[in-house]
Order: C-alpha cells, then sequence, then structure tokens
C-alpha cells in the first residue's frame, strides 16, 4: 500500500519541477560588456626629486640628507598651490673587496603633486639647484575622471543595448530586458608627455631653466556589463 501511495507524489513533483523550465525555456539570458572611451587631458602633475649623498661618518651623511631635504621643504612652502610630502629615505653601507665597510651612502626624496602646471615647474626648476629630478608622472584628477565618467555612462549602455538588440535580431527574437548592470572604470591607456626645456625667465632667480611641460592625454575606459533577457 506504501509503494501506491508514494509513485504518485513523485509524478506530481516532477510536474511542478517541469513548468518553471518551460517558460525559461522562451526566453534567452545573455551575459554581454560593453564600454566607452574618452580622451582626457591630464591635469595633474607629480614629481619626485631626490638628493644622494655618501659619507665616511653616517651621523654626517644622516645630517646633511636632512637639511638639503629640509631645505627642499621650506623652498616649496611659497608655493601654496603645490603639495610636497616626504618621499623615501634610507642609508646603505660602502663596502672595500674584502667585505670591511669603507663609508655610508643615502638618498632622501621629496614628492610633489599639483594642479598648477606654472608653480610646479618654477618649483621644480628652483629644487634642482640642490636635488636630483628622479621623474615626473601626468595624470588625470579624481575630478575631471568622474566627470569624465559620467558622461561616458549613457554611451556605454547604449552600446550594451545595440549589442543585445543585434543578438535579439539574429535569434528571432524581438524583446530586449536588462536585467542587470553594473558600471565600472578602467585605465585603458596613457600618451607619454612631450618634456621640454626653455630658458629662464628674465631676472628669475633660478640658475636652472624651467621644464615646458607638456602633459599630454590619458585615455580613460569605462566598461559596462550585464545581464540581459531576449523574448
Amino acid at each position: 500500500m506504501r509503494k501506491n501511495r508514494i509513485k504518485p507524489m513523485l509524478l506530481c513533483f516532477m510536474l511542478a519541477g517541469a513548468a518553471p523550465l518551460a517558460s525559461a525555456a522562451d526566453g534567452v539570458q545573455l551575459n554581454l560588456s560593453a564600454s566607452a572611451q574618452r580622451d582626457v587631458a591630464n591635469d595633474q602633475i607629480s614629481a619626485t626629486l631626490y638628493v644622494q649623498q655618501s659619507n665616511n661618518q653616517a651621523a654626517v651623511l644622516a645630517d646633511r640628507l636632512n637639511k638639503a631635504t629640509a631645505n627642499g621643504m621650506a623652498i616649496g612652502r611659497g608655493y601654496k598651490d603645490v603639495q610636497l610630502s616626504s618621499g623615501s629615505y634610507s642609508t646603505w653601507p660602502s663596502y672595500d673587496k674584502n667585505g670591511k665597510i669603507t663609508g655610508w651612502q643615502g638618498r632622501s626624496e621629496i614628492q610633489l603633486k599639483s594642479k598648477d602646471f606654472a608653480q610646479a615647474a618654477e618649483l621644480i626648476s628652483k629644487l634642482q639647484q640642490t636635488m636630483l629630478l628622479e621623474g615626473v608622472q601626468f595624470g588625470v584628477s579624481d575630478e575631471a575622471r568622474r566627470k569624465a565618467e559620467q558622461s561616458m555612462i549613457p554611451e556605454a549602455i547604449s552600446n550594451l543595448k545595440n549589442q543585445a538588440e543585434v543578438a535579439a535580431r539574429a535569434l528571432g527574437k524581438n524583446t530586449v530586458n536588462i536585467q542587470q548592470l553594473d558600471i565600472g572604470q578602467q585605465n585603458h591607456g596613457f600618451r607619454p608627455p612631450v618634456m621640454m626645456m626653455k630658458a629662464a625667465m628674465a631676472g628669475a632667480e633660478s640658475s636652472v631653466s624651467q621644464p615646458d611641460l607638456q602633459p599630454g592625454q590619458t585615455q580613460l575606459q569605462l566598461q559596462v556589463s550585464g545581464k540581459v533577457e531576449l523574448k
């Protein structure tokens, strides 16, 4: 008697489970991604300047590095639109061929960041009187990046919808429903700047000519991905 009761119950469960599968078969689900791109002018500069020295006495070396760095920071305080911060600081021994310590070397850095290229160029030229320039990088500020991303959102979503419509026509479907959408961002490429040197302006105190900064552009890419149902 128990076996006769169990069989109808199993049949009911099988029929109940088949209904959602039949309704899901009416539509096709796709995972799609698309993007939009913008060439955005770099509006921010960062640079690293450093002083590197050697001395037979570690204390004397440290004192000279500290004074050189403090002097650079003091000069930078006169430029209110330039942000200065301490970079890496390290000392290490020098050895002779027998492995004996013969002296000490050290390096101290100052990092510079600004959206005012004119002030940054002037400050760099002054710091180069006593420090060396390791490198200059250009980039897009957070404010400019957010503005560019907001302008790319409609275009990226439109590109994704176009992909879905093409897929719908190929599959003989008429309706496109976007069920889920993820919006992200990605740096796609960087166009390096051109750096040239120009003569110092008449009357300028600096003995080092100012760098002529050509910041170039960064190509920003906004990526969108989503789940789309075609019916």
